[in-house]
């Protein structure tokens, strides 16, 4: 396929004044070659996140595609190119990004490898990165792949709207990619809490179908263990306190 721009930008928008605002800031951008491509659900059209990028990519022009929260701004006029160009010098590229969960945890605990800001408050989350560096997976607010490899990997039939950026990062992890987490001058203006029970089910999805491969799978959310009695036990206790949680915010 011959690619006509650098980068495809690709979003769901469920709420077009958040849009309008992510547009906003992204028109401040300079020396990027992108499109941007805009995935209308404000009326519940795609029952995943997964199959409405999906269905995004097979429209993109670009040669890489970069998926993003409509959420994100970029702090100045130079965030997204820099955070672009770093990735376009990684080699053996499976997906990078801008907040990721190295295979190696401190104190075997969760950990986030970021320089982006969250929240209204702009309040640093995780463990600050002065350079580039190697992840298991990757946080699904900003991350990248190239356009040839997604159409060899694309995004699998699991529905719903969690893991699906982690799920790319241990497929390029098999397919012996490496994954990366760059430094970025990014503010998430969300506070990043969406864990809900539905996101435990998809998460025990992932550890029956890829926990054979990695001793566990480690996200900007937890630590999810793959072996053995213990991590299934952990996993639905965990499932029990977010339906009660959840049922307790409505």
């Amino acid at each position: 396929m011959k690619y006509t721009r650098q980068f495809s930008l690709i979003t769901i928008v469920n709420k077009e004044p958040v849009y309008q605002e992510f547009k906003k800031n992204l028109d401040t951008q300079v020396n990027v070659d992108y499109e941007l491509i805009k995935i209308d659900n404000s009326d519940n059209q795609f029952n995943s996140a997964r199959a409405a990028y999906n269905d995004a990519a097979k429209k993109a022009n670009g040669e890489y595609l970069v998926f993003l929260h409509p959420d994100i701004r970029f702090l100045d006029e130079n965030a997204l190119s820099d955070i672009l160009n770093e990735i376009k010098k990684l080699p053996n590229l499976g997906v990078a990004g801008i907040a990721g969960s190295p295979q190696k945890l401190i104190n075997n605990d969760r950990q986030i490898l970021t320089t982006i800001v969250q929240g209204a408050d702009k309040e640093s989350v995780g463990t600050l990165i002065s350079k580039t560096e190697k992840v298991q997976t990757l946080d699904e607010c900003f991350f990248v792949v190239k356009h040839e490899w997604l159409d060899k990997h694309p995004f699998t039939e699991c529905k719903g709207w969690h893991f699906y950026a982690v799920e790319q990062s241990l497929i390029a992890l098999l397919d012996h990619k490496d994954n990366y987490v760059v430094p970025a001058r990014v503010w998430h203006t969300s506070a990043g809490a969406s864990e809900d029970y539905r996101y435990v089910l998809i998460g025990r999805q992932m550890v029956k179908r890829y926990g054979e491969y990695f001793p566990s799978i480690n996200t900007t959310v937890r630590k999810w263990d793959t072996k053995g009695i213990k991590a299934d036990i952990n996993s639905s206790l965990y499932l029990v306190k977010r339906v009660i949680t959840t049922y307790l915010r409505k």
